[in-house]
């Protein structure tokens, strides 16, 4: 915790998010304008936490470093962008990705290739620049109905070493195929 503040590090992931969200709001007012109807349900912005961050790079048989850190995840600052329905998940994906100023570095699409748990959803990975430093950024874009599954799956099983997590996630991934029916 210590480290990351004294690095300046949260200080720039904040304005680098805060360089962005006005982006993604003007995109949701367009296409809102466009399509006759809210295409945004709503945005929420965070910097990875000092403990999330160990565990990540702890599960990745990482050493467990700042440095580590910012040079290999590529989610210290992540943005959520949440749309009604899959169709606006897409539009929002495609626009978010002409950010003036955004390098797009990979997009992973998790609605066409789901992850095995069942986790969908849309990252795109960027790079922005703030001041001579290029800093990374994951941007999720998902569905109202996605978000509710992923909640749920990250409460459940996620952070949590509890005997059932098994039982739990097989149950989960069932919910994700009849969320992600009802999503189209």
């Amino acid at each position: 915790e210590q480290e990351l503040e004294e690095s300046g590090l949260k200080k720039i992931y904040s304005e680098v998010i805060w360089d962005i969200i006005p982006e993604i709001n003007e995109i949701s007012q367009r296409l809102s304008m466009e399509y006759g109807r809210q295409i945004m349900d709503n945005i929420s912005w965070r910097i990875k936490s000092p403990e999330s961050i160990a565990f990540k790079l702890k599960r990745k048989n990482r050493e467990i470093s700042l440095e580590c850190a910012v040079s290999t995840l590529n989610d210290m600052a992540g943005i959520r962008v949440v749309c009604p329905f899959q169709d606006d998940v897409y539009r929002m994906a495609k626009e978010i990705r002409r950010i003036p100023g955004l390098t797009i570095i990979k997009v992973k699409n998790y609605i066409s290739h789901p992850k095995s748990s069942g986790y969908r959803s849309i990252h795109v990975i960027a790079e922005a620049l703030h001041g001579e430093e290029k800093v990374r950024v994951e941007i999720q874009v998902r569905s109202v109905a996605m978000n509710y599954w992923a909640i749920l799956d990250h409460q459940l099983c996620y952070k949590n070493e509890r005997k059932e997590t098994e039982k739990l996630r097989k149950e989960l991934k069932a919910c994700a195929i009849d969320i992600a029916e009802i999503d189209k």
